[in-house]
């Protein structure tokens, strides 16, 4: 893990870090990134809206949709990345150009890593956003796949086209939350 964690931290920087100088001089992973966003193919739900069983990317259209994929067990997912999805989900409070989804997407220790993490996951953190699960397992559709993550924590933005433009390891609070809204304007981020 040590050997990708540079180039996991490079995905993200060009997007959403503060200044150049952060960025980590290796080939950043960009994964889909400027792709037509795949198929969540997620089953299992819990904060759904009213009348919705499941969700779909169709459900959002011309809507900004933040994915941010986790495992409960994975401490940066909890340390790091959660209370950024915390601010970002209250700063876009009540903007409805714009979806956060928090997806569990296990690729180990699957029993820690289960659907019944997913309530627990998201009492903690006081989030009332769509919290899904669809683990990576052999022969089945995965997220982790479709989006070519790089494991957890990791976010993916989709413009209101349905075309992905980011997909990394870590994010910004302040910097995503500026380029969130420029994606609402209709704006293209760098």
């Amino acid at each position: 893990m040590k050997r990708f964690l540079p180039t996991l931290l490079a995905s993200a920087l060009p997007f959403f870090s503060l200044n150049a100088q952060e960025q980590v001089q290796t080939e950043p992973l960009k994964g889909i990134e400027g792709r037509k966003a795949p198929s969540l193919g997620v089953q299992t739900w819990i904060n759904l809206p009213e009348g919705k069983d499941r969700l779909t990317l169709y459900d959002f259209p011309g809507k900004v949709v933040v994915l941010f994929l986790f495992q409960s067990t994975c401490e940066a997912s909890k340390k790091r990345e959660f209370p950024i999805l915390q601010e970002l989900v209250k700063e876009f409070d009540g903007n409805d150009e714009v979806a956060f989804l928090a997806i569990q997407t296990p690729f180990e220790d699957y029993t820690s890593n289960s659907e019944l993490m997913l309530k627990p996951m998201a009492e903690e953190f006081d989030l009332d956003i769509p919290f899904g699960h669809l683990a990576k397992t052999k022969d089945a559709y995965s997220i982790n796949v479709a989006y070519e993550t790089g494991g957890t924590p990791w976010w993916v933005v989709i413009d209101k086209e349905g075309t992905v433009v980011f997909n990394g390891f870590t994010m910004n609070a302040e910097v995503g939350a500026g380029n969130i809204r420029k994606l609402i304007a209709g704006e293209k981020v760098d």
